[in-house]
């Protein structure tokens, strides 16, 4: 079979231009320093650096999520925290207050501190978040929890619903509790949280204060104790889910690394080779062709 001298000039010409693709591609792996650039260049590789890096995005997501929570479970704790210490001076006045030996005008004064403390308690009730969110109306986050109709009446706006968020693959946590559940529905007591203070502070002023009901105070103290508490095995289980996305991540990052970064000594060393073997096609074609527009480059 004759090999013409167009057949040998074409080859050459192809040489050269697959030579050259081939430094063009170890190039672009230098600068970006990544060893697959599209999926052709290794499909089973890149299948699986892009599930990875969807595992590590829906891991930031839970880091997210948890961060959210628990600046959340924070203002939550701080609320319940500060509410206690009013209930704890309100009970403090309340004791002194049934002291047969004040005046009327004594156990007035009282009273009226005692509401001052009930404000105070509706305000912490009406905390929001660092979005303007209301944390104790469940999901009705836009809705202020607490009504007050000014005579000692007290309704829950809100829903009974806990918000549930997702921090880990197997795990949601509340972010935080209803008002309802917190402040209405009390055990050992017939009465909510804000409506037993407006009527304690009532009793003083008509006189018919009676001692006995210091245990109504303990029983709202005691269960939003145990809700702070609850508030605080969230919080730990929150670290613990996040040190565990962390690690996660971590260990997928590696895997990443593993596939898509690039070998730079391997790369140099082949990007070496890449431009011997163009040199070598060129010098070829020299050969073939004699004197050509190589001469001149």
């Amino acid at each position: 079979m004759r090999i013409s001298t167009t057949q040998i000039q074409l080859s050459s010409v192809q040489s050269i231009l697959d030579q050259q693709a081939k430094l063009i591609e170890i190039q672009n792996k230098i600068s970006t320093g990544k060893n697959i650039l599209t999926p052709a260049d290794d499909p089973a590789g890149a299948a699986r650096v892009l599930g990875i890096k969807e595992n590590i995005e829906v891991n930031d997501q839970y880091k997210r999520n948890a961060d959210a929570s628990e600046a959340r479970l924070d203002v939550e704790e701080s609320a319940l925290t500060s509410m206690m210490n009013v209930f704890q001076r309100a009970r403090e006045l309340y004791v002194y207050g049934v002291n047969g030996s004040l005046s009327s005008s004594d156990r007035s004064l009282v009273a009226d501190e005692m509401r001052q403390n009930l404000a105070e308690i509706i305000g912490l009730a009406g905390q929001q978040d660092a979005n303007g969110d209301y944390l104790f109306s469940g999901y009705s986050v836009n809705q202020a929890p607490i009504n007050d109709d000014g005579v000692g009446g007290y309704t829950y706006n809100g829903d009974q619903g806990n918000r549930l968020v997702q921090i880990g693959p197997n795990r949601v946590i509340a972010d935080s509790d209803n008002g309802f559940d917190l402040f209405f529905d009390i055990p050992n007591t017939t009465e909510n949280a804000f409506s037993l203070i407006y009527n304690l502070a009532a009793g003083l002023d008509a006189g018919t204060q009676d001692s006995s009901n210091i245990t109504d105070i303990d029983a709202v103290m005691d269960s939003l104790n145990s809700s702070r508490s609850a508030i605080g095995s969230r919080l730990n289980a929150i670290d613990s889910q996040r040190q565990i996305n962390e690690d996660v991540v971590f260990q997928s990052q590696k895997l990443l690394s593993s596939i898509e970064d690039l070998d730079f000594a391997e790369a140099i060393t082949t990007l070496n080779l890449k431009s011997t073997a163009l040199e070598a096609a060129q010098q070829s074609y020299i050969r073939v062709q004699g004197l050509s527009l190589f001469n001149f480059l």
